[in-house]
């Protein structure tokens, strides 16, 4: 388990590293003082498609995490309630994912031809100035 941080904050995985407050082996921000691996970061920042979102993921993942481990009642005047940290980490996702959305991909659903039906007309015959012309036929699909 490979766990690497620069303090340059000049890669994806030193980013990504410092917004999740990982940034010292074996002290990090995981159940247990674990740290996410170099390999489960870079993965994130691919699957992801940046590291900004790569961290939204990470904060998701610490969030899981924390929620398999029980809180405790007062014992001698001590509690430890581990919902708060997932819940903080679930708040610092959702903020994340809000600064930062998923690009939303822009599909066309066809052009207007001059005759308003063919698709053997040659693209220079497609009225692309915006403008009416009467000779044109408006279609809308049924």
């Amino acid at each position: 388990m490979t766990v690497t941080y620069l303090g340059t904050l000049a890669t994806d995985r030193d980013k990504v590293r410092f917004h999740l407050g990982d940034t010292v082996t074996a002290a990090g921000p995981l159940p247990a003082d674990a740290n996410f691996t170099d390999a489960e970061i870079d993965g994130l920042v691919t699957a992801e498609g940046s590291w900004e979102r790569a961290v939204a993921a990470g904060f998701e993942r610490l969030a899981a995490e924390w929620t398999r481990y029980p809180s405790f009642r007062e014992t001698n005047g001590l509690s430890l309630n581990r919902s708060d940290i997932a819940k903080g980490y679930r708040e610092q996702a959702d903020q994340w994912h809000s600064d930062f959305p998923r690009a939303v991909p822009v599909y066309a659903a066809g052009q207007i031809t001059k005759d308003g039906y063919s698709d053997d007309v040659a693209s220079d015959d497609v009225d692309t100035t915006g403008e009416y012309d009467p000779s044109f036929t408006y279609v809308i699909p049924a």
